[in-house]
């Protein structure tokens, strides 16, 4: 009885405090994203089968797993029987990824260096990337041990009472994953898509059954109902962006309607606390929110509070591809953003070739972003430069100078999907260097590290390449909907890329100015694509200085130190300068082409 009555006041304080709480274990912190069914298959006897992806169809008879280390664009006999080109059906295959197998990799991703993961929708949905949830408090059927077993399960519930929900294989395999990263010393976060549903979510699903009898008929934007004295059927409805697959819920213009809004806040409390013991120790870290900007902002202020009060260090993330303060503030929902706008200057930078933007340029977007947004939210923003809504980063390098989204596939006759070179791997080392030094919290696409490639979406939700697999070539041609590129290239975890990436991890993760110091530029020149900042707190001073240029450079810093040594985390090189009298020590940099120095500055007395 003590000990309830304490767990209740930690609880009540919890809620009082819950509001201006801030996540600072996420400080600099290096996430890793992760696209559930394409990371790893842990266990094939949970595969998909087809009658949970032709739903509106006729599944081909001969429809099956597609091998996961086969071609991407190597089409399937059931793909050939229905003929057009590779992306005509690609939606409907399924590698078989899933809870073991991620579980099975944790301690990869911990030798890598990731301290936090991030995964794409993991509720039960028909689709391979899940945005069009069946349920938001059931993990998908096929990440778990016993698909049919859990649909039975499911079956058995009335949804909108928590009081009669049950937890599933998929569910249970789903906790087992999150105690294991946290044994790792990890944080997980998923994906709450909460402005649209599937066809196939259950309260959807009883309204094209019952109409305007329907209990839920005010969960969604109904725009006519069926008159069954006609033969045509005038059932019509809003779908997120006009799409019919994807109904968006119900709404005002500052809130979601109250039915749905309850249905999420219970599935939220669910995954957040599990065990529903008032404490969080075995439920997920935080949430990444879909389509952010499209669900009405009082919403997400009091599903924020909610959230708050279940696990005050929870973190919120918002999709969010523009700047905004709105959202991102002291009074605002959400802690952090993926910072795509982080993105958009590395690709006019880094990346661009005839259209590369200036280093001045660079620099004030940058400054632009960290002046949008309070100093404490800079620390946490997602820094990413590719996702899951874009081409690899591998690919990005190939194929410069265009849109930074929707301009990388086959509608674009001069993309070019082959596999990169060494000169588009040495760019993205550079980058990932940058993500790593840089102020925020650098995020990575499952496999950029092991130097993935590929076209945008679908083409960059590939299976992850693993150094134990053998994988076909992959063999581009003209049945693949491209114009270029075609050949056979050779799929493998690229080395190279890989110890680089962990490498400059480890840097980040071993000093603390590059969690979360300060970051001041010394030094920039639009001629020679030079530049250089500081990352400082109360222990340390590191410099890292970029040459995004085609030729060696050299120039000189004055640190306003009289005496002090230094050490290029890269290369191991050190050194020590002494000034003048009172003059400061000048810094004298050469630095190679396309190359980065990462220097920790020790000032002696």
């Amino acid at each position: 009885m003590i000990l309830k009555r304490i767990i209740i006041l930690l609880t009540f304080v919890q809620v009082l405090n819950a509001q201006g709480n801030f996540p600072d274990w996420a400080k600099g912190l290096v996430w890793y994203q992760i696209f559930p069914e394409r990371f790893a298959n842990g266990d094939t006897t949970n595969d998909p089968t087809p009658d949970k992806i032709f739903i509106h169809e006729k599944a081909p008879a001969n429809w099956k797993i597609t091998p996961w280390t086969s071609s991407w664009f190597a089409q399937s006999q059931w793909e050939r029987d229905l003929g057009g080109k590779v992306r005509d059906h690609i939606n409907q295959r399924r590698y078989g990824g899933d809870f073991q197998g991620i579980i099975n990799h944790l301690d990869y991703l911990k030798d890598l260096g990731v301290k936090g993961i991030y995964l794409n929708p993991v509720f039960d949905a028909v689709s391979v990337h899940k945005y069009d949830g069946s349920t938001y408090h059931h993990m998908d059927i096929n990440f778990g041990s016993d698909p049919s077993g859990d649909k039975k399960l499911i079956a058995s519930e009335i949804p909108d009472d928590p009081s009669t929900w049950k937890w599933t294989s998929a569910d249970k395999l789903f906790l087992k994953l999150v105690h294991e990263v946290h044994k790792r010393g990890m944080k997980i976060i998923i994906d709450g898509v909460f402005n649209h549903v599937g066809t196939q979510f259950w309260a959807f699903r009883d309204l094209v059954k019952n109409q305007q009898n329907s209990k839920y008929k005010d969960w969604f934007q109904v725009l006519s109902f069926d008159d069954p004295s006609t033969p045509q059927n005038e059932f019509d409805y809003k779908g997120w962006w006009n799409a019919k697959s994807l109904p968006q819920f119900n709404r005002t213009k500052n809130d979601l309607n109250p039915g749905p809004k309850q249905y999420i806040f219970n599935s939220t409390k669910r995954w957040m606390d599990p065990d529903g013991n008032g404490t969080y120790a075995d439920g997920i870290d935080g949430w990444r929110l879909d389509v952010a900007r499209d669900v009405p902002l009082g919403f997400w202020k009091d599903w924020s509070k909610l959230v708050k009060s279940e696990n005050p260090n929870a973190i919120l993330i918002a999709e969010l591809w523009e700047l905004s303060p709105d959202f991102i503030s002291e009074t605002g929902p959400f802690d952090a953003l993926m910072n795509y706008n982080f993105a958009f200057a590395v690709d006019k930078y880094f990346i661009a070739d005839k259209k590369k933007i200036s280093t001045t340029d660079f620099i004030d977007r940058l400054k632009e972003i960290m002046k949008t947004y309070p100093q404490k939210n800079q620390d946490v923003l997602q820094n990413l430069v590719d996702s899951h809504d874009t081409e690899r980063l591998s690919s990005m390098i190939k194929n410069p100078d265009r849109d930074y989204d929707r301009d990388g596939d086959e509608r674009n006759p001069n993309y070019d999907p082959s596999k990169p070179d060494k000169k588009d791997y040495d760019k993205q080392e550079l980058i990932v260097a940058f993500q790593m030094t840089y102020k925020g919290a650098p995020m990575i696409y499952y496999g950029d590290e092991v130097g993935m490639w590929g076209a945008d979406d679908p083409h960059d939700r590939n299976p992850m390449v693993w150094s134990n697999l053998k994988y076909d070539d992959e063999i581009i041609n003209e049945s693949s909907g491209f114009h270029k590129g075609f050949g056979i290239y050779k799929v493998e975890p690229n080395d190279e890329v890989l110890n680089y990436y962990k490498k400059v991890i480890a840097i980040h993760n071993s000093n603390s100015a590059l969690r979360d110091g300060d970051v001041n530029f010394l030094y920039s020149n639009n001629e020679t694509e030079v530049f250089a900042f500081e990352r400082t707190d109360n222990n340390e001073s590191i410099i890292a200085v970029f040459n995004t240029g085609n030729e060696d450079r050299e120039f000189s810093l004055n640190l306003d130190l009289k005496k002090f040594s230094w050490k290029d985390l890269v290369t191991g090189e050190t050194g020590s300068l002494s000034g003048t009298g009172d003059q400061s020590a000048g810094l004298n940099i050469t630095i190679p082409s396309c190359s980065v120095k990462i220097l920790k500055i020790n000032s002696i007395d």
